[in-house]
């Protein structure tokens, strides 16, 4: 873990944040040079499935099992100004199980009326809500890193959009899960910061009526006896990336075994944390 990470961790102001509102906003997460190449390459890889999905132009699109697709994205695997905050939210017995990369182009002839055409209000990791959830209790189990890739410090350009404190929601808290509701919230995040939310968060996909076009890459964190969300096309970074890389992709020396047990070996990231928090307290 990089050396600075120690002085990113949760704050009691993110953490209170968090739980009332489901997210919070990290501002300059990725220094300038590095945004502006994952940008450029999440475009690359967005437009390479395209032309090989047959997907136009003019239509938003999300590669899912994104780390893998480009060297560089091994960085953000154990960033270090938004993982010890995963840790400060989840604990540090976890690993990265989903990853996207988006691209929303301007949506050519389109206005604030027609939100309807791409609204479509959800949780996140399928059926864990309806197999986990009982009366109120539903447990977070994962959460989301958006990593903004382009300014989005004005409304209507695809921001993440979500209805703030519906975590607690475990059925859809409004009137149709088609519309904008009013109570609805686009988040304004400038180039270069993180958005981190509650899997349980009630969100959606909302148009980009700009002249922006809009890149997001989501990382997802959760409990390593998780099942993946996509393939994790990774092995090929496990040879070079550092031991705390390696538990985040998911790898274990105990082989499957050890994704439903704490074997001290497969938690490097654990010393790290523990290690930091009792010098902390010093």
């Amino acid at each position: 873990m990089d050396p600075k990470a120690k002085e990113h961790l949760l704050t009691e102001a993110e953490a209170n944040e968090f739980q009332q509102n489901g997210y919070f906003v990290v501002e300059d997460v990725l220094p300038q040079s590095l945004t502006e190449r994952l940008r450029q390459l999440t475009a690359d890889v967005v437009n390479e499935d395209r032309d090989r999905l047959n997907i136009p132009q003019d239509r938003f699109h999300g590669v899912l099992d994104f780390i893998g697709q480009r060297d560089e994205f091994l960085r953000l695997v154990d960033w270090y100004k938004t993982v010890p905050k995963i840790c400060g939210l989840l604990g540090p017995e976890i690993k990265l199980y989903h990853t996207v990369g988006m691209e929303t182009p301007p949506a050519r002839g389109k206005t604030t009326e027609d939100h309807h055409e791409w609204a479509n209000w959800h949780t996140d990791t399928g059926n864990l809500t309806r197999d986990l959830a009982r009366d109120s209790f539903n447990p977070m189990i994962s959460v989301k890193v958006g990593y903004v890739l382009s300014d989005l410090t004005s409304p209507y350009m695809a921001n993440f959009t979500c209805i703030p404190g519906s975590q607690n929601n475990i059925d859809y808290p409004g009137s149709h899960r088609q519309f904008i509701e009013t109570n609805a919230r686009q988040v304004l995040a400038p180039c270069g910061s993180a958005i981190i939310f509650d899997r349980r968060l009630w969100h959606t996909p909302t148009l980009n009526i700009s002249s922006t076009t809009r890149y997001m890459i989501f990382n997802g964190y959760s409990y390593r006896w998780l099942a993946n969300r996509d393939e994790q096309r990774i092995r090929h970074f496990l040879r070079r990336a550092t031991p705390i890389q390696r538990q985040l992709l998911g790898f274990s020396n105990h082989g499957a075994y050890g994704s439903s047990n704490s074997f001290p070996d497969d938690l490097p990231l654990k010393d790290w944390f523990e290690a930091v928090k009792l010098e902390g307290a010093v």
